[in-house]
């Protein structure tokens, strides 16, 4: 999958392909209608994303990850559709103006 957005994380700027950018903004959508929940998720990645993204050094595995990670994306998507105010689509591209 070819990155679609640019982003911006800590002060340099990043490719961002469709499953990140879902993941962003399902995670914009907590922080904004159940703040401590949103903190707590995010606290949540923070201790185990970066241990566990250590381990993806091949380029298959990160494949497999990927593919692992899609329920979890269209569930996301799914969730901005039915709680969002906007659609999903306007949150996105919000975010990565």
């Amino acid at each position: 999958m070819r990155p679609e957005r640019l982003g911006v994380r800590g002060g340099l700027v990043i490719t961002v392909n469709r499953q990140l950018a879902t993941a962003n903004a399902f995670e914009d959508l907590l922080h904004e209608r159940w703040p401590r929940f949103g903190r707590q998720a995010r606290r949540a990645y923070d201790q185990l994303g970066l241990p566990v993204s250590r381990y993806i050094r091949w380029r298959w595995l990160a494949d497999l990850v990927y593919l692992a990670m899609k329920p979890a994306e269209w569930l996301f998507y799914l969730v901005l559709l039915l709680l969002d105010r906007e659609s999903p689509e306007a949150r996105i591209a919000r975010m990565y103006r």
